[in-house]
């Protein structure tokens, strides 16, 4: 397998442990229009006694790399201008953010297994770049993420109630 499938296959590893952690699923389209998954809300009905979904999402394109260094208060992303413009958009029906996933360099790192935990190193950072200016680059844009938009799972609920509430992320 390829270092670049490697990686993505852990990112999403870690996507869906954060999603689990807080009871939301992650939703993968069969065809690839851009989105690497969705979070998805689920409640419980306490009148049918089931869990189920809400109808309330995010949509994610998720990047996973070694080379984030924060600096001046920011992860700097090199970004592929086509996932670029499809993060800017600004009428969409689901809200859309860029997850970075920060991986060690050395691979026997990623993931480590033992009796006592099973551990996937670094974290990954959000942003929403909805509204951002076209850019007349033809190949990469870079993007800055404030490191105080880490993923969390606590910061994961909380996105999802500014979208419940309509308020955007």
């Amino acid at each position: 397998m390829t270092e670049a499938h490697t990686k993505e296959l852990i990112s999403k590893a870690y996507v869906n442990a954060l999603a689990a952690r807080v009871g939301m699923t992650v939703a993968n389209s069969s065809l690839d229009y851009g989105f690497d998954g969705t979070f998805k809300d689920i409640e419980y009905d306490a009148a049918t006694k089931e869990y189920g979904e809400t109808g309330f999402g995010i949509d994610f394109q998720l990047k996973a790399t070694i080379n984030a260094s924060p600096k001046n208060g920011v992860i700097k992303y090199s970004l592929e201008v086509k996932n670029y413009h499809k993060l800017i958009k600004t009428r969409v029906g689901t809200p859309r953010i860029l997850i970075v996933y920060s991986m060690p360099r050395e691979k026997d790192m990623w993931l480590t297994v033992n009796n006592e935990e099973t551990l996937l190193r670094r974290c990954a950072w959000w942003c929403s770049l909805k509204g951002h200016p076209e850019v007349e680059n033809k190949e990469r844009v870079v993007i800055d993420i404030p490191l105080d938009q880490q993923l969390t799972p606590e910061v994961l609920v909380q996105l999802m109630q500014r979208v419940k509430e309509g308020v955007a992320l």
